[in-house]
């Protein structure tokens, strides 16, 4: 039974979800490669502006590419909840898993809580 409203095909689900899941788990390498090569090109520059304005930059973008590797796999979670509720004929859950999915992660849980 298929909730009113909705029309879902769960196989082409499984397969976006499986190609973003191929295309996300290289980010944590590609974040400490951006970081490296930032290190790497202040240090190279022989300028104590330009090590700084680098070291400026990599901080203030520290939780970039974290954070949409979370919001990412969030709403990977989410939509395979929600698909999976909609076999179900789970309407409220489905519409959670939904709008859980979407809400952004908090940096503090990237920093394992802490501030």
């Amino acid at each position: 039974m298929a909730i009113s409203g909705w029309n879902i095909e769960p196989l082409g689900v499984r397969s976006a979800l499986s190609k973003t899941i191929t295309a996300i788990q290289p980010m944590e390498g590609y974040a400490r490669t951006c970081g490296e090569a930032l290190y790497d090109a202040g240090y190279a520059s022989g300028s104590d502006r330009v090590k700084a304005a680098l070291a400026g930059f990599s901080d203030h973008h520290r939780y970039t590419i974290p954070m949409i590797f979370k919001r990412t796999s969030n709403c990977v979670r989410g939509a395979a909840l929600a698909t999976n509720a909609y076999l179900r004929a789970d309407e409220e859950m489905a519409v959670r898993a939904q709008r859980n999915a979407i809400a952004a992660p908090r940096v503090e849980d990237l920093r394992g809580g802490k501030k």
